[in-house]
């Protein structure tokens, strides 16, 4: 028996809820032999932002194509960032009380989470064809930069002051509030201004 096809946007929203959910269940049910260091009571919210911006700046864009092919307007493309932070809610909030994080460190976290989904959608929708660049400088932003800045710590190298300013992860768990505040802003205008943008016509 076939199943009829998803719909884009169900899709998106199991697949926003489920892997949050999933993760969360991974790290609370203990299952692997050696325990996760961030699976701790005061690095539970930090843990639960972390997949959330996971989610939009690697998962979020490959659906935005689909979506926009749907008839959804780039414009309004960000009604479903909302949705999806309106479903992650209740984890989220759970999360902040089990760690005692207080409404601010929820807002910017939420704030910066729907800034990185904004710059995604933007580039997903008027640039597709620069989504590699755009994993490639994820994957330094976040990985690569973050790791360098690790190892030079351990050799006695401070750290650039401007890092925390430019990686998502290292700006969302910041003791400072600065940091995710000023990507939130810089990032979110950035998908902002890309939505704004014409669409490009295709080639004949």
């Amino acid at each position: 028996m076939r199943f009829p096809p998803l719909h884009p946007s169900a899709a998106l929203h199991l697949a926003w809820i489920g892997g949050l959910g999933a993760a969360i269940i991974l790290m609370l049910v203990d299952l692997l032999p050696y325990r996760l260091p961030f699976a701790t009571p005061d690095k539970f919210f930090a843990a639960v932002l972390s997949l959330e911006i996971f989610f939009v700046l690697l998962v979020w864009p490959h659906f935005v194509p689909t979506l926009l092919g749907d008839g959804i307007p780039a414009a309004r493309i960000l009604l479903q960032v909302g949705v999806l932070l309106l479903f992650g809610l209740p984890l989220v909030l759970i999360a902040a009380n089990v760690s005692g994080v207080d409404a601010g460190s929820v807002l910017r976290g939420q704030a910066l989470v729907a800034a990185l989904a904004a710059l995604g959608a933007g580039i997903a929708a008027r640039f597709r064809s620069a989504l590699p660049w755009y994993l490639l400088a994820v994957f330094w932003l976040s990985v690569a930069h973050p790791f360098w800045a690790f190892l030079g710590d351990q050799m006695g190298a401070a750290s650039p002051r401007i890092s925390v300013y430019v990686s998502p992860f290292w700006g969302a768990v910041a003791d400072r509030a600065a940091p995710a505040w000023v990507q939130a802003a810089v990032y979110g205008l950035g998908g902002l201004t890309l939505l704004a943008l014409p669409a490009r016509k295709a080639a004949a």
